[in-house]
C-alpha cells in the first residue's frame, strides 16, 4: 500500500518534472489556475513570492493572465499583494485590466489603495475601462474609484471611455458612482 496520498505524489512527480525543464513548481500550478493545487504547492514547501521565469512573482503572473482562480489561492497563502512589475503596474492594475472583479475586491479588502497611479499615471479604472471591462470599472467606482483622477495625459475614466466609442459605458461610470459603498 502506497503510504503518500494521490495528490502529493501527483505533486511530487510535477515537481521533479518541472525541475528538469527549469520551472518552479509553483509556476506550473499557476498557469493550471487551480486554487487547491496552488494550495497544495504551497503546503509542500513553494514560496508564493518567488521570481518565476519570466521574472514577475506567481501572484503578478496570475493577475496578468486573468487566472483568478491561482490569484485567489496565492492571496490565501500568504502572496504579497504590494508588489509591481517591471513597468510599475501593480497587482490590481493588472485584476482590473484582465476583469478580475473578484480579485480586486479581495486586494482592496487586504488594504491596497484603489486609486494608485501606475505608469503613465493611470489607475486600476483607467485600465479596466480602456480594455472595455465594464463590470470590473463599475465594481471599482461603486468602491470609491475616482472618475476624477486624470493620467499624465490628463484623461480620467469618463474621458478614457469617451475616446473608446462607449458613451453608455461613461454614464454607468457616473451612475456607480452614485451607488457608492465607501
Amino acid at each position: 500500500m502506497n503510504p503518500f496520498p494521490e495528490r502529493l505524489v501527483a505533486i511530487l512527480i510535477l515537481g521533479a518534472a518541472l525541475a528538469s525543464c527549469g520551472k518552479k513548481p509553483i509556476e506550473e500550478v499557476v498557469q493550471k489556475n487551480d486554487r487547491n493545487a496552488v494550495s497544495d504547492a504551497v503546503s509542500q514547501g513553494a514560496d508564493v513570492n518567488t521570481k518565476l521565469s519570466g521574472g514577475d512573482t506567481p501572484l503578478l503572473a496570475a493577475a496578468k493572465a486573468g487566472q483568478s482562480s491561482a490569484a485567489q489561492g496565492l492571496i490565501e497563502n500568504g502572496a504579497d499583494i504590494r508588489v509591481k512589475d517591471a513597468e510599475g503596474f501593480s497587482v490590481l492594475h493588472h485584476a482590473a485590466a484582465t476583469g478580475m472583479t473578484g480579485i480586486c475586491n479581495l486586494l482592496l479588502d487586504r488594504g491596497l489603495a484603489i486609486d494608485d497611479k501606475g505608469p503613465g499615471g493611470v489607475t486600476a479604472l483607467h485600465l479596466a475601462v480602456a480594455k472595455n471591462r465594464q463590470e470590473t470599472a463599475k465594481f471599482l467606482v461603486r468602491h470609491g474609484a475616482s472618475l476624477d483622477v486624470k493620467d499624465d495625459a490628463g484623461a480620467n475614466a469618463i474621458d478614457v471611455a469617451t475616446r473608446i466609442g462607449e458613451e453608455r459605458f461613461a454614464n454607468d461610470l457616473k451612475f456607480a458612482a452614485q451607488m457608492r459603498t465607501k
